[in-house]
């Protein structure tokens, strides 16, 4: 194929052929003197320009229209001029189309897209889908463009105000390998995600979206952060290139993450990190810190495993995550979790300024080809959103239980949600009371347009959902609150298990958390 490649005559042999093809086609159709052009002459233009470039395009054009004239006009004889006038002038026609085809083309590639709602025209194709700033400031140096991620492409949940912004260098060519993310998880708390791939080459951007993907699977599995990051290192195992493959430049293939779990209910975040910056924290009065996060190596490396860190946040507290892709596969020097630090973060108010100035101290050093910054300002849920009881292990605690949420539901302003309610805590507690041990916390959470009941014991038995067959006379319970909530679940915590099951509040009744839903989604 290379040899034909090289042939000089390919080009002219081929117009040669076409040529005469095209002549053939001609004198055959007006056989006898017959003035009858074929629709090749007329079609061959029209389709050129549809499929081929504008160059191909005109060769076609102007190699039918000069046969359609010699044939015509030379080759047939005893023509009208009235008829000759007629065929000569289609094929004329049909090279103008054929000209104003390739032009409607170029216009259509040229054209920017149509914005849609919450987009701009300009917008960017980051691994996170983010989006041009529309008023970006001016700085004294050439900078590289700013983007944040508008609100509907990452979940707003209940326990936390966030914003995120993205930035890739000019003249980068590194493609893109990190992402940042926003989890939500049961009883409202919520996931704050970051990762990278340093040493990932071409391939790094569909690795990190593997990765990516995974984290939202295995979050739903509610596991603990450790034992998150050690199966994520399972699935980064199995991405790794087989003995002899041909990407070798990902045959010892590393990740590092760091995932943090922040509690409305307790304000306490809970995060384990493999090999990434420790996360940084802009307290209520302006105190910048750096979470001390035990080192722990990257994924693919990770002996021993990663190591659970808990801290408690005050309410309003602003949680900074950086993702991070390097110029080269190696890190650089000051990638540790106290580069944030020294950026006058503490007097920034909003979101969007803190995730700038930031990014600003990212890349002062030109350390990165491309880096993310996101910023979660915490919120803690009071009375007006929980509810807990310890209650006795003793089955007459069923009756108690209902009792308990039925006053609260009241108190809520939820009255047609409480029968409900008290059929799947009195489920639930019954369980707890006949299977487990000791202590029974009976909880209710209200987050947004959900509310959630759980039931804690001292038992790491983990329940699971049966079908009672007709005569049975146990095996239901389960099966009831399946039926009745729209997700249910169980985690487990260094003193048992919490069971848990959401509900889905009807329009009617989400007058209560009007104010709760619309103060979820006010970060942007």
């Amino acid at each position: 194929m290379s040899t034909v490649r090289r042939l000089p005559w390919q080009p002219g042999s081929l117009l040669a052929l076409y040529l005469g093809a095209t002549c053939a086609v001609q004198l055959r159709a007006s056989a006898g003197g017959l003035v009858r052009w074929s629709d090749y002459s007329v079609l061959a233009p029209l389709v050129a320009a549809a499929l081929f470039s504008v160059r191909r395009t005109l060769t076609i054009g102007v190699a039918t229209l000069v046969t359609s004239v010699a044939v015509y006009g030379f080759a047939i004889r005893g023509v009208s001029e009235g008829g000759r006038t007629v065929v000569i002038a289609a094929a004329v026609l049909s090279f103008g189309m054929s000209i104003v085809i390739c032009r409607a083309r170029l216009r259509l590639q040229s054209s920017p897209p149509a914005e849609g709602p919450g987009q701009h025209a300009d917008s960017t194709p980051l691994n996170s889908d983010v989006q041009q700033m529309p008023d970006m400031p001016s700085r004294d140096t050439p900078s590289p463009w700013v983007t944040y991620m508008p609100p509907d492409l990452l979940p707003q949940p209940a326990a936390v105000e966030h914003a995120a912004w993205c930035t890739a260098a000019d003249d980068t060519t590194r493609p893109e390998a990190h992402w940042l993310d926003v989890i939500p998880l049961p009883a409202a708390r919520v996931a704050l995600v970051a990762g990278s791939v340093p040493n990932g080459g071409d391939a790094a951007p569909a690795i990190v979206a593997e990765l990516r993907a995974a984290v939202r699977a295995l979050a739903d599995m509610d596991l603990q952060p450790e034992e998150l990051l050690t199966h994520l290192e399972h699935v980064l195992a199995r991405l790794r290139p087989t003995n002899g493959s041909r990407h070798a430049d990902v045959s010892e293939l590393t990740a590092t993450c760091l995932y943090a779990v922040y509690d409305p209910v307790t304000a306490r975040c809970t995060l384990a990190s493999a090999g990434y910056p420790a996360p940084t924290v802009v307290l209520p009065e302006g105190v910048v810190t750096a979470v001390e996060v035990p080192t722990s190596p990257p994924l693919g490396q990770m002996q021993p495993h990663a190591e659970t860190t808990e801290l408690d946040l005050a309410e309003g507290s602003v949680l900074l995550l950086h993702g991070y892709t390097t110029a080269t596969p190696d890190p650089p020097t000051g990638t540790d979790g106290t580069v944030l630090v020294k950026a006058d973060l503490g007097s920034q108010s909003g979101l969007n300024t803190m995730c700038q100035s930031a990014l600003d101290v990212l890349l002062s050093e030109r350390r990165y080809a491309h880096a993310g910054v996101l910023a979660a300002r915490t919120r803690m849920f009071g009375s007006s959103n929980v509810a807990c009881w310890d209650l006795a292990a003793d089955l007459a605690s069923v009756s108690q239980a209902r009792k308990h949420v039925s006053q609260t539901l009241a108190e809520w302003g939820l009255e047609d949600t409480a029968p409900t309610t008290e059929l799947i805590a009195s489920e639930l507690v019954t369980n707890a009371l006949r299977h487990a041990c000791p202590p029974v916390r009976l909880s209710l959470i209200l987050h947004g347009t959900g509310l959630t009941c759980e039931v804690s014991d001292g038992s790491s038995v983990s329940p699971h959902l049966k079908r009672a067959r007709t005569f049975d006379e146990s095996g239901r319970g389960l099966f009831i609150v399946a039926q009745l909530t729209r997700r249910w679940g169980t985690r487990y915590n260094g003193h048992g298990k919490i069971i848990w099951a959401e509900e889905q509040l009807q329009p009617s009744e989400d007058a209560h958390t009007d104010g709760h839903t619309m103060a979820a989604h006010s970060g942007f």
